[in-house]
This record gives structure tokens, C-alpha cells and sequence, in this order.
């Protein structure tokens, strides 16, 4: 369970003491936590140094603390266990001050805490923050953002259905499908909202069904914690552990697909698996709708392109360090440098790359895109040298005639409140 600070007022030192009688469990290094005495912070375990209790080493994924300066060196050592196990309140008051986080304020060991009420000037109820994850049944293994939990999207712990309102994350996509998880981080949290994405939501008089750009200036996506922002304003960036593109195809129950989709979503939100095989990895990511991060913080792609002096019709991974597909958004990059990602649904299983000219096609020799071979009269490229042997193409469609399947993404100029 998590810990809890015990504060000792003289001289505004506070130390942290876990009295640990008879206690049967046993860490990893097979030894018994029964030593007494102050966490020493910092300490040194296995050569690195940490500042506040921590879960290494300890197999259950519990966080301990040294009770001696070097633990290498004088192995005494106690469970961080609160007698009464409570989460952070955010924000809360110290000294007539507002906290919205953990803080080291008025800490004689240079530990993060935060206070479990609202007023610690009154209460003088704390405890020590975690910096990771820990126990729950995956032993303190990290978050996984987003996570489904009973059909709905999270990108925030949460404290639903938890004993004494601890947060909690799924540490798998799915914690529905899965059931893996640990006691979040106290660092994680703080005094904005927390929950699950509400889809559909209203912003501004719009409905929106996914994530959207729509209202901030830096073009990340957020969703609404409330089916309607404009009446109840809490929100959430749409924030995922890891930045990984959608994979396609990939396979959930059994079933191959090829762009996003909205089958097995209980909130109707179209998503697409991050590797090949959903059944067996659990990892997803909600698809945006439109064009997001980058430089230009979400305008649209411009098709065609220019990047290092070829012509892009479709968008591209090419030097993202993830993988993931991206898009200039006016017609030279290698002049202007202006750039976002990808909408998801602009995406599937087809080829991505530039045109390369010339190409062949049926033994001759194509300079430009052309209409040759065409079952709709639309021109199309190569995306490699020569199709005949290598059959790779996309259609060479100016952004304006691509059909896109988009929010409006509303005022852009006006930031709604973090």
C-alpha cells in the first residue's frame, strides 16, 4: 500500500520512520524486512542513488526504503507501509500555500510528500510521493495510456472502484481484457482532472467522437472528461505511454483490418492496433481524426510535397525515430521545414513513399503520373522504379481533391483552459 509521511515539526526536519514488526514478507534478495529506525534519504542501492522509497528489487513491486546511508554496504532496510493508506489530495494548503502537485517544501530530507486532506496547516496528515508505480497485481509495472476499463478510454489513473480512493492505472491496453494493474505513481497526479474520455462530447457547440486539436494552440489532442465541456469543463490530453503508428493490417478477434475501426470500442471511438496482433499484444491507440503536433500545430497536409527533392502523394514515416507518418503542410518541406502528423485516418494498409520518376509500367517509361492502366481515369505513380516487377502505387491527388475523414476543427485561435 502506499506510504505515508509521520511529520516531525522541530526545526521544520521532517523524517520518515516505518516501524515494521514481525513482518513475513520477503524481497527479491530473499531477506526479511524486520530492521527499525528513519529512512535514510538519499541511499544507495546497487550502485544508484535514490531519493525517496522506491520498488527495485522487491519482486511483489512494494516500495522500501535504507534505513542506512549505503545499502550495499549495511543492508538494513524497511517496507514503506502506512499504517492508514491514503491518496494525495490536490491540491492542498502548507503554510497558507497552495499545492497543486508533490512538493520538497519544508522537507529536511529533500523527499517529495504531499498532504492526504485539504488543509495540512490543520490536519498535518501526509506521505512520501511515489515516483513509480507500485504493487497491484502486475508488481508495480508502469501505466499504459490509453487503457480500456469497462468499455471506456482512459488517459489518466484513476481512483474508480479503488479501497481508500487510490489511484490506479491498467499496466496492459486493456485492463477489461487483461485485468493487470498497479497503484499509480503519486507524481502522476495532480490537481487537474482525472477519468475517462467522454465520447461524444460538446465543445463549443460541436460534437465531437474523438479526440480532437480543436481550441488549443499547440495542436495536441485532448478530450473532454464530461459529455458536455462547455457546461463542465474538464478535460484531458490525449497523451499515450508510447508515440507508435498504427499498424496495418492487424489482427483483433481473429479478424484482419486495414484501417481504423470502431468494433469491439464501447464508446464508439475509432482506434487502430500499434502492432500486428491486438489478440495477443493489447496495444492500441485511439485514430486521430486530423492532423496534430508537429511544427504547425495540426494544418492540414499539403499533397503533393516536396521532401529531399522527391514528390510525396501519400504521407510518410521516413526518419521519424517511431515510425510514425507525417505530412508537410505546404508544398516544399526541404524550403519551408513545416510539418505535422498524420491523421490515422488517412492511413492503411496501401503503400506509403514518394513517386519515383521515372517508373516503368507495362515496359515503358513514365516520367510523371499518368492515367495509363487506370480503372478510374484517376493518375496514379510508382512507388518503386519498376512496377511491373514491384506493383507499389498511389494516386496523385492535390490535397484539396483527397476526401478526408475529419472533425471541423473549430476556432483554433482560442485555447480552452488547462
Amino acid at each position: 500500500m502506499p506510504e505515508s509521511f509521520k511529520a516531525k515539526t522541530a526545526s521544520i526536519m521532517r523524517f520518515l520512520i516505518y516501524s515494521c514488526a514481525l513482518l513475513s514478507f520477503i524481497t527479491a534478495e530473499g531477506q526479511r524486512a524486520n530492521n527499525m529506525g528513519p529512512c535514510v534519504f538519499p541511499f544507495i542501492y546497487k550502485g544508484k542513488t535514490y531519493s525517496s522509497c522506491t520498488t527495485a528489487g522487491d519482486s511483489a513491486g512494494k516500495l522500501w526504503c535504507s534505513l542506512t546511508s549505503n545499502y550495499d554496504e549495511d543492508s538494513k532496510w524497511t517496507y514503506c507501509d502506512a499504517s492508514d493508506p491514503q491518496p494525495c489530495h490536490f491540491p492542498f494548503i502548507y503554510k497558507g500555500k497552495s499545492y497543486s502537485v508533490c512538493t520538497k517544501e519544508g522537507n529536511g530530507d529533500g523527499q517529495l510528500w504531499c498532504a492526504t486532506t485539504a488543509n495540512y496547516d490543520n490536519d498535518s496528515k501526509w506521505k512520501a510521493c511515489s515516483l513509480h508505480e507500485y504493487q497491484g497485481n502486475s508488481n508495480g509495472q508502469a501505466c499504459v495510456f490509453p487503457f480500456a476499463y469497462r468499455n471506456r478510454t482512459f488517459y489518466t489513473c484513476s481512483d474508480e472502484h479503488s479501497v481508500n480512493g487510490i489511484f490506479w492505472c491498467a499496466t496492459t491496453g486493456s485492463y477489461d481484457k487483461d485485468r493487470k494493474w498497479s497503484f499509480c505513481a503519486d507524481t502522476r497526479q495532480r490537481a487537474n482532472n482525472m477519468g475517462p474520455c467522454v465520447f461524444p462530447f460538446i465543445y463549443k457547440d460541436k460534437i465531437y467522437s474523438s479526440c480532437t486539436t480543436a481550441g488549443t494552440s499547440s495542436g495536441k489532442l485532448w478530450c473532454s472528461l464530461t459529455s458536455n465541456y462547455d457546461v463542465d469543463s474538464k478535460w484531458t490530453y490525449c497523451d499515450p505511454s508510447e508515440h507508435l503508428p498504427c499498424h496495418f493490417p492487424f489482427i483483433f478477434k481473429g479478424k484482419s483490418y486495414s484501417a481504423c475501426t470502431r468494433e469491439g470500442a464501447g464508446d464508439g471511438q475509432l482506434w487502430c492496433a500499434t502492432t500486428p496482433d491486438y489478440d495477443k499484444d493489447s496495444k492500441w491507440k485511439a485514430c486521430s481524426l486530423q492532423e496534430y503536433g508537429g511544427n504547425t500545430n495540426g494544418c492540414a497536409c499539403a499533397f503533393p510535397f516536396i521532401y529531399k527533392n522527391q514528390t510525396f502523394y501519400t504521407c510518410t514515416n521516413e526518419d521519424d525515430k517511431q515510425g510514425r507518418f507525417w505530412c508537410a503542410t505546404t508544398e516544399n518541406y526541404d524550403k519551408d521545414k513545416l510539418w505535422n502528423y498524420c491523421a490515422d485516418t488517412r492511413l492503411d494498409s496501401n503503400p506509403t513513399g514518394p513517386c519515383v520518376f521515372p517508373f516503368i509500367f507495362e515496359e515503358e517509361l513514365y516520367s510523371s503520373c499518368t492515367t495509363d492502366g487506370s480503372p478510374n481515369g484517376k493518375p496514379w505513380c510508382s512507388l518503386t522504379s519498376n512496377y511491373d516487377m514491384n506493383p507499389k502505387r498511389t494516386y496523385c491527388e492535390a490535397s484539396g481533391d483527397k476526401l478526408q475523414l475529419t472533425e471541423d476543427p473549430g476556432d483554433s485561435t482560442d485555447e480552452h483552459s488547462p
